[in-house]
């Protein structure tokens, strides 16, 4: 478990790095990171999920989720949909493409997933938002459809 937290924090760190090297106006209020929910397969698993805006509608989705004997990182890039011309928003759907790297403990295989998602975020308030997703794998390694589920707390 302990390699999974210094994953963990390796990822978290290289996504900040990522974060302040775009332009501060691109991302103002639009940075989230927090706890999430995995289900597909018939499993469940907890981690980190996070959203980086680096452009107008443009959004990096970088995860890790710790399910039974494993990790699974994740990497997607989304279109967020501005419905209101760029006032405030309480839903924004998004869609697009990500990448996920499973790994097992033990030694065990790895595996590389490809997939569509889309989704929705909804503002709850200034400092935090909640995030629905659906997940469907299109690589030739196909695994389940994911729903996740996740609270993001801005800054």
């Amino acid at each position: 478990m302990n390699k999974n937290i210094l994953v963990a924090a390796v990822i978290c760190s290289s996504v900040a790095v990522i974060s302040t090297s775009t332009s501060a106006q691109a991302q103002l209020g639009k940075n989230t990171i927090g706890p999430s929910v995995l289900f597909g397969s018939g499993n469940s698993a907890v981690g980190i999920d996070s959203k980086f805006g680096i452009a107008d509608n443009i959004s990096i989705r970088p995860s890790v989720y710790f399910p039974n004997g494993g990790t699974i990182f994740g990497a997607g890039l989304t279109y967020d949909f501005d419905l209101k011309g760029g006032n405030a928003n309480k839903i924004t759907p998004f869609a697009g493409g990500l990448l996920f790297i499973s790994s097992a403990n033990n030694g065990g295989a790895s595996r590389t997933d490809v997939g569509i998602t889309g989704g929705a975020d909804f503002d709850v308030s200034e400092s935090i938002q909640l995030k629905g997703a659906i997940t469907v794998p299109i690589s030739s390694n196909n695994s389940s459809t994911l729903f996740g589920i996740s609270a993001g707390f801005r800054f």
